[in-house]
């Protein structure tokens, strides 16, 4: 009774929360994007770069407000805790996909080869699901399409292991440039820990749903 109470007073809570997770969601996407056309373009100019640093502020900036208006609200969607697991969670995505875009930049590899280019673009879906499942995560009885979301991004980090695995194999039988050997490691290690950060949030969100179901 008292929950519904502070509901009817203050209608827009849960709203404010969500659009919070939504556009942190939308951020770690258009960062995905931007990084998979920074290498797949011919253009020597690369300003993907820099707005992807730029768009790395911008979800710490949303990761903190949800802290601060957690602090403010009488009520929340669902625990606080929850609350911050989830913002965080999204934020080391977006961390990642800069890391893994500095050492790009920073290394400038001698070509991006094609498991670099598979696993950005597994980034770009893993991202864009992400975007699905945060969304759907508004409305916690509609369990399905969460479960579904939840599923796909699991594969999809599944088939970025095998793909960082073969590559990693391939470089040691392959690469003969010590060198060249560590910056294709360094940029396929960050690549496949920004999957791995994209199925923790779906950990997160899995835990949320039980909690809340």
């Amino acid at each position: 009774m008292q929950q519904r109470l502070y509901k009817s007073a203050f209608p827009n809570v849960n709203d404010l929360f969500f659009n919070h997770f939504n556009q942190a969601a939308e951020n770690a996407s258009v960062m995905a994007g931007l990084l998979f056309e920074a290498i797949t373009t011919d253009d020597e100019q690369k300003p993907q770069y820099n707005t992807i640093n730029r768009l790395r502020a911008k979800s710490q900036e949303i990761a903190h407000q949800v802290f601060i208006d957690s602090g403010k609200a009488f009520i929340s969607p669902f625990e606080r805790s929850d609350m911050f697991d989830l913002a965080k969670a999204i934020d080391e995505v977006c961390g990642y996909i800069n890391i893994s875009s500095r050492r790009i930049n920073l290394y400038q590899p001698t070509s991006i080869t094609p498991p670099i280019i598979e696993l950005a673009g597994l980034i770009v879906e893993l991202c864009a699901e992400l975007q699905r499942c945060i969304d759907a995560l508004s409305n916690i009885k509609n369990a399905q399409v969460i479960t579904d979301s939840v599923n796909a991004i699991k594969s999809l980090e599944h088939y970025a292991d095998k793909v960082y695995n073969k590559a990693v194999a391939a470089l040691l039988i392959d690469e003969p440039n010590a060198i060249e050997l560590i910056k294709y490691n360094e940029i396929l290690l960050a690549l496949e820990t920004t999957t791995d950060k994209c199925e923790h949030v779906t950990n997160v969100i899995e835990s949320i749903v039980v909690k809340n179901s």
